[in-house]
């Protein structure tokens, strides 16, 4: 592992410290203060602890000494105090407090290496102006149209753009534009929404927010102006185009914890549309309720889903006020099955008049076992009622918007620079691991000893010799600083990741920062010029550092990656986050959804051991309690009987009293300490020849050493995991191999996680470009043990991975994945 080590140091990027030409506010006000003069400046974007002492010529010391949260380095925003030096510059300005704009400039982006601050400083305004004045810009891209704004005192002429030597620029031709001429004016009202408006009257959003920046935050009596076009001399309001809907609705029951953003981006509707058919909604939106959710024609015509093989199917016509559980009971399929081979139902409600795909059950399936010992009735596995996949193959479409549709092309020809954060601790594994030099005349000398006395000549010869030679060490590894060993291992996986880009044509520089766990460590590459041009981040790790480091990304449109933290408040913040790890919140709802689909005729139990109001585990609770209420089978003979049993109080005799001999026993226990679940497990373990049982838990069971393996299979266990490997896959043997003959070790978890997250995003950004965050929920990549599929996960905030697998232990000791939920419908894998 020392040679890793050495490995790694190679492969590490010098990267040098690069003054930014900080912008000065308008006024540093000189103020006297214990008789001593000193310069109130406001820290403004790029500036650095170097640009300061250039600027206002000062040490570092002095502005340290004055400012000890400089030590921390320079926060935007922070008022600091410099010692007033006579050739110090105080008389710059800050384009923020120049007022209105006298007018635009046209700048059109020519290439990629043109970033927003290259921009910005070509034109001599900052980064927040240039944003300002092209709200609907959020990624800077080849071919863009920017505004610049200029002011009467000084019209800035455009300098030549500074590019490499090999790439040759056409001059950038600027012609002055007027302001817009010509606006009218609209009032909000409730329910309207941004969209809304710009469709409305013809317009682009974009032009909205360019005459109206509050218009972001749309609140209803808000009066907006609308730009016109030049060809109109009226422009008379037009009501919302009613042809692209077919009148058709499904209805949803507002669950707790939804939102009214969240339910009109799931079902691709706007907020007013929703409001419209529901007016209960523009005064509340309450957990219980059932509203109404309106679908597109062309959704309707061009989802169905067609057999390849006619006689697997019967087709059935849904009638008003079926749900998927009523058809399910119906026709004794799974309701997996059914949004298996009709896709569209993964993401709505059945809709009235529509065709649906029942699959056949073969004969076997369908015989009920007799007999105390088995399930009479339980719910027939896919697996064992579907035997053949071909057989029940399905064609579908889904439309992927024009604007993320992959390029025709199996790689960009671009070179994409990327950034990696990681808490490696060089320094301190070195340390730890470095050995003495031992001079090769003692090792000489100590061999000569162990022979017979007759070597004295030699003893003499050595004695005179005036050099010592030091043998070559060899690297003898003891072990890793704390964690840093899975760091070295994601490394090393992001290497394997780049190695195989590479061979497929893809060009990447890899810049690679050892944060260590404190943001000093590299707050002084994050404000170069040079790391402004980056176009992907990954990490960093720890949240002290991600933090920063996030900012500065944000604020400079940078898509940042965290590969393996599972809870972050910067995932409802940032719109240019995507969290990896799905949060603890959403893998319990799935969790609760595939139980009410799975379970809905079963014995569900909830072993009571301990107190859980108001843990996760209790959320799980009233999550299922939800869910098969909203099903309407709650308690009825053929639906789910919902039991909680005081295990605490009643202990393991009870139980047999609770069990049933003719539906599944479907156990949850709302608890994640380990001697508990430990103890408990064991009881229902006793009962497992008797009694057919299903055990829901998470994916921390199988890390729990107290609890035997085989109580898992005996119990079937089930549960959800971000993560599944396939070691049988010949993909996976490959990167097994390759990783052995590359690193000498197996790869681990991180080392696969390093090689997905690089494989998955460096793909998008070669595919869809840097912007490609509103088109992840269309984009899928073949990867080893991960299942991505991004959405965004609240409304200014970022995106979260949202695939997950069902895992289930089986009674013949076989650990297996099921499916995955969250993945997107139908979408042609990228190649490799």
């Amino acid at each position: 592992m020392r040679v890793i080590l050495k490995f790694i140091v190679v492969f590490l990027l010098v990267v040098f410290e690069l003054p930014l030409n900080a912008q000065s506010l308008k006024k540093n006000e000189v103020v006297v203060i214990s008789g001593e003069k000193f310069i109130v400046h406001q820290i403004e974007t790029g500036e650095t602890i170097f640009s300061l002492t250039q600027k206002f010529k000062v040490s570092r010391e002095e502005l340290e000494k004055y400012n000890p949260k400089l030590t921390e380095g320079p926060k935007i925003g922070d008022v600091i105090k410099i010692p007033f030096r006579e050739d110090a510059d105080v008389s710059a300005k800050s384009g923020q407090e120049r007022g209105k704009p006298s007018g635009f400039l046209t700048h059109r982006v020519k290439s990629k290496n043109e970033t927003a601050y290259f921009i910005a400083r070509q034109y001599g305004i900052s980064v927040e102006e240039l944003y300002a004045h092209n709200p609907g810009v959020t990624t800077i891209k080849k071919g863009l149209k920017l505004q610049i704004p200029f002011w009467n005192e000084k019209t800035p002429e455009a300098e030549a753009p500074k590019v490499p030597v090999a790439e040759k620029k056409e001059e950038v031709k600027i012609q002055p534009q007027p302001l817009p001429a010509g606006t009218l004016t609209h009032q909000v009202v409730s329910g309207e929404t941004l969209y809304s408006i710009a469709k409305k009257y013809g317009v682009g959003e974009t032009e909205i927010l360019a005459l109206n920046p509050a218009a972001r935050n749309l609140k209803a009596g808000a009066v907006l102006s609308i730009p016109v076009k030049k060809k109109e001399t009226a422009v008379v309001p037009v009501k919302k185009p009613k042809e692209e809907f077919s009148g058709k609705y499904f209805e949803h029951i507002i669950e707790s914890g939804e939102t009214l953003w969240g339910t009109a981006r799931k079902y691709d509707v706007t907020e007013g549309e929703l409001k419209a058919l529901n007016p209960i909604l523009n005064t509340d939106f309450p957990a219980g309720a059932v509203i109404r959710v309106p679908v597109k024609e062309t959704e309707i015509e061009q989802t169905e889903a067609r057999p390849l093989n006619e006689e697997a199917f019967d087709k059935h016509d849904v009638t008003k006020g079926e749900t998927l559980y009523g058809v399910s009971k119906e026709f004794h399929v799974s309701i997996y099955e059914l949004k298996k081979y009709n896709p569209v139902l993964e993401h709505r409600n059945l809709v009235e008049g529509e065709t649906i795909l029942i699959p056949h059950k073969t004969e076997e399936a369908a015989v009920t076992q007799s007999g105390t010992e088995s399930v009479s009735e339980t719910v027939v596995s896919s697996e064992a009622a579907l035997p053949d996949e071909k057989y029940f193959a399905v064609d579908a479409t889904m439309e992927i918007p024009e604007f993320c549709k992959p390029q025709l092309r199996e790689f960009s020809s671009e070179t994409f620079d990327v950034a990696l954060f990681l808490p490696l601790f060089l320094e301190a594994n070195d340390t730890l691991n470095r050995e003495e030099a031992i001079p090769d005349s003692m090792i000489y000398l100590a061999d000569v000893n162990t022979h017979s006395p007759n070597n004295q000549h030699l003893l003499e010869a050595m004695a005179n010799q005036d050099t010592t030679i030091e043998v070559e060490r060899k690297p003898m590894f003891k072990k890793f600083y704390r964690s840093s060993e899975n760091f070295v291992q994601f490394y090393e996986g992001v290497l394997m990741a780049l190695d195989h880009l590479e061979q497929a044509g893809q060009n990447v520089r890899l810049h690679v920062f050892d944060t260590e766990q404190r943001m000093d460590a590299v707050r002084k590459f994050i404000f170069t010029d040079e790391f402004l041009q980056t176009d992907l981040i990954i990490g960093p790790i720890y949240p002290e550092v991600q933090k920063e480091v996030a900012q500065i990304a944000a604020k400079n449109r940078i898509p940042l990656v965290s590969p393996l933290a599972a809870q972050s408040g910067l995932l409802s913040s940032n719109p240019y986050y995507y969290q990896v790890n799905p949060t603890r919140d959403y893998l319990t709802q799935q969790t609760a959804d595939m139980v009410a689909e799975e379970y809905h005729n079963s014995n569900f139990i909830i072993l009571k051991t301990q107190e859980y109001a108001g843990t996760p585990e209790g959320k799980m609770v009233d999550m299922l309690q939800e869910k098969f209420f909203n099903s309407g089978f709650m308690s009825e003979r053929d639906g789910v009987n919902f039991t909680i049993y005081d295990f605490q109080r009643e202990g393991a005799f009870g139980l047999r009293r609770i069990m049933s001999s003719t539906k599944e026993n479907v156990i949850y226990i709302p608890s994640s300490d380990e001697g508990v679940l430990s103890i408990s497990i064991s009881n229902l373990n006793n009962l497992a020849s008797d009694y057919s049982m299903t055990l829901i838990g998470t994916h921390r069971y199988p890390s729990y050493q107290s609890i035997q393996i085989d109580h898992f299979h005996n119990l079937k266990l089930k549960y959800l995991a971000p993560y599944w490997i396939d070691y049988n896959s010949p993909k996976t043997i490959r990167f097994v191999s390759g990783f052995k003959t590359a690193f000498g070790t197996e790869p681990d978890n991180f080392g696969f996680q390093g090689y997905d997250v690089t494989t998955y995003f460096v793909k998008a950004l070669a595919e869809l470009g840097r912007d490609f965050g509103e088109c992840l929920p269309f984009f899928h990549v073949d990867l080893i043990q991960g299942n991505y599929h991004f959405d965004k996960y609240s409304q200014f905030g970022g995106y979260m991975n949202q695939g997950v697998s069902v895992i289930s232990y089986t009674r013949n000791y076989d650990v297996k994945r099921e499916r995955v939920k969250g993945q997107p419908r139908l979408v042609a894998e990228i190649p490799e």
